[in-house]
């Protein structure tokens, strides 16, 4: 009998620690605090309603369902009881504890600028934001969208602490975005990007420190007017989940969804014009002109003359003297101060989205069409963007939720702008003769064509060292086009309540292609003895992830929250890039591999990889102010040796609410305090 009792004991208490059975609070006999929370277009899932002093509380559910319990010690008090949720002013209203059930329902309004209480953490799952023992800031819609940048990333630039944003120097070109600091010397410290729980690639084709062309970041597809939620994820601590990916951080993105509006439908259009011009340009002297060793005579360009194949400016001094130049003999030895400037044009952006979303409480959808059009600020340099984006969601009953979404994406360029010594657009002008008037050069063509037949030479000031900026820009054209596919279907169900079991695959697909056409007398990609040259590459990329995630979220009686997670991931990688190369075409304007007067160079590369992960993480909250959180994470990669291809990283956090822990503090000195410590190994594979 004894032996019976202690048994039965153990199990009691073993089931309690589970959450299985909440067998302390049924034999208190606590109260339980139930309701809705709704708007008036519907439920509101994921929202926050707690009572502060008693310091518990609980999350809605799909339906906007909430329960929670408080300790008999609180019977007969009137208390506050407030919920709080992303993007909705938050609301609270005093109620009267009883010894039985006591039900409150709420009705709240939007409010998008509001961002306290809930934030979207790794995987998609909201958490308190005060429990947090981890870095994190969260943007809206509206903090994102308040001024409008050419791709996403740039336009959080000084809105996020810690986070360092820069661009490669081009117009449309990468953009380098790092979180805390460099944490490689030789491998990427870019962070990780999940669109609606999905990896995305964030692949630049970008140009080198000697030449080449920066074809921008993959990330920039993504159309700024379709994110809901923008939440970094800062360190390796905060994305311990989502494996070695997400060393330097993880930057979560939510895109909008549909909501119930009452069988009625919803259109928004979002339209904006941004006008640009270059902001900083070197400083020049005026004083002294193109040549060297103060002397100067123009007779072609290419050293015939007295130091006229010279493209530095330390010739004579520019005190209008008649000296013989390449427009002409005998003129004016003047400087042109804004010669640099003027090249530039001003730039214009013009961007568009109408979006159509409706349905009802059980199904809801929405559709976007988004429009970007670029002039930049190099003459003939022009990006267009074209996005459409579908989501929708199904609620098959009080268990289950389905949610899909799909994008598509078009992103071409023409003529970007050069990067590296060779290349870019200002390292002319850095070596340009300062007497020379840049409008002058617009007309490229006059006497360079022979009997109307191709252009055989540009009309330019030198010969040696540089092409005449408007023949780059006009006659050596470079086109890209990028077309991508980003799709994602999860299906959740409720096993009981605070246990949920998700399951999501999703895709990140695209294809790019490239193609730089070279001018006869191009002097740095092309070989001067034929009519022009080319290079022609294509890549393309498919990653696919699939997860199995368990989540549990439920008190462990009246002072302790355990939040649990449990999951599993497959990850595939594809990547083929090829590319045909040539320094030299036979017929000037033909840029085809049966016009090449030298034989291509042929190029591909080819990458394939796969990691098999398990993963794992869990929190305990007391009395609503102190969260202690560990992970850990077990990869199986593809690109290890067969019998060592597994690796695991842990990482453990806290995070203590002072002003919570101790109300005295709260008011008279400090409205929110808290400290938090975290903790992280990170692996990686080859």
């Amino acid at each position: 009998m004894r032996l019976a009792r202690r048994f039965s004991r153990t199990l009691a208490s073993a089931a309690f620690l589970l959450g299985l059975i909440p067998v302390a609070a049924a034999a208190q006999q606590a109260a339980t605090v139930t309701g809705r929370v709704l708007t008036a277009g519907g439920p509101v899932a994921n929202a926050s309603v707690a009572i502060p002093l008693l310091r518990v509380g609980s999350l809605t559910d799909a339906d906007g369902r909430y329960v929670f319990t408080v300790p008999p010690s609180a019977f007969g008090q009137t208390v506050t009881i407030t919920v709080r949720r992303i993007g909705y002013r938050p609301f609270s209203t005093d109620i009267r504890l009883t010894g039985g059930a006591v039900s409150q329902d709420f009705t709240i309004v939007t409010a998008p600028t509001e961002l306290e209480g809930i934030v979207v953490t790794a995987l998609g799952i909201t958490r308190e934001k005060s429990s947090l023992g981890t870095a994190q800031q969260q943007l809206s819609n509206e903090e994102l969208n308040q001024t409008r940048a050419q791709n996403v990333v740039q336009q959080i630039q000084g809105k996020v602490a810690g986070v360092q944003i820069t661009g490669a120097g081009t117009q449309g070109g990468t953009t380098n975005i790092v979180i805390r600091g460099q944490n490689s010397l030789t491998s990427s410290n870019q962070p990780l990007f999940v669109v609606d729980g999905v990896a995305v690639s964030n692949a630049s084709r970008g140009g080198g420190t000697i030449s080449g062309y920066d074809f921008g970041s993959a990330i920039s597809d993504i159309n700024p007017d379709d994110i809901e939620t923008f939440s970094i994820l800062k360190g390796p601590n905060a994305a311990a989940l989502y494996g070695s990916r997400a060393a330097n951080g993880v930057i979560v993105i939510n895109t909008k969804k549909g909501r119930s509006t009452s069988g009625r439908m919803r259109t928004e259009m979002t339209s904006s014009a941004t006008w640009e011009r270059p902001s900083v340009l070197p400083d020049f002297q005026n004083q002294y002109g193109q040549g060297a060793s103060g002397e100067f005579k123009y007779v072609n360009g290419a050293g015939a003359g007295i130091n006229d194949g010279a493209d530095q400016s330390w010739g004579p001094k520019l005190d209008g003297r008649l000296i013989d130049q390449y427009f002409g003999k005998q003129q004016p030895w003047v400087a042109h101060p804004d010669n640099v400037e003027n090249f530039f044009n001003t730039g214009l952006t013009l961007a568009s989205t109408v979006s159509v979303s409706g349905g009802s409480d059980r199904a809801n959808a929405r559709v976007s069409l988004g429009a970007d059009n670029v002039n930049g600020i190099v003459p003939n340099n022009v990006f267009q963007r074209r996005t459409a984006l579908l989501s929708g969601t199904l609620r098959a009953s009080d268990r289950i939720t389905a949610d899909a979404t799909v994008q598509y994406v078009r992103n071409t360029g023409r003529n970007r702008p050069g990067t590296g010594y060779l290349n870019s657009t200002l390292e002319q002008f850095f070596w340009f003769g300062r007497q020379i008037d840049t409008n002058d050069l617009r007309n490229y063509s006059q006497g360079g064509k022979t009997n109307n037949g191709p252009l055989l030479r540009e009309y330019n000031w030198n010969y040696n060292y540089h092409n005449n900026p408007y023949w780059l820009a006009f006659e050596n054209p470079i086109t890209d086009a990028r077309d991508r596919f980003i799709g994602s279907l999860s299906a959740s169900l409720k096993l009981v309540p605070g246990m949920n079991l998700t399951a999501r695959t999703g895709s990140d697909i695209y294809r790019l292609g490239i193609d730089q056409e070279f001018g006869r007398g191009n002097l740095v990609n092309a070989d001067q003895k034929f009519a022009g040259a080319f290079q022609f590459i294509n890549d393309y990329r498919n990653d696919n992830n699939s997860d199995l995630v368990l989540n549990i979220d439920r008190p462990l009686g009246s002072r302790l929250l355990f939040n649990g997670i449990l999951g599993g991931n497959i990850r595939h990688e594809y990547f083929n890039t090829s590319s045909q190369t040539t320094a030299g075409v036979s017929v000037p304007g033909i840029y085809n591999v049966s016009n090449a007067a030298i034989a291509p160079t042929l190029g591909q590369t080819l990458t394939r990889r796969q990691v098999n992960s398990l993963y794992g993480s869990a929190s305990f909250t007391v009395n609503n102010w102190w969260t202690i959180e560990g992970t850990g994470r077990n990869d199986w990669s593809s690109t290890l040796p067969a019998n060592n291809l597994s690796y695991f990283y842990p990482s453990v956090n806290t995070a203590i609410v002072l002003t919570d822990m101790m109300p005295s503090l709260k008011g008279r000195i400090l409205s929110f305090a808290k400290i938090r410590g975290s903790a992280a190994q990170v692996g990686n594979d080859a």
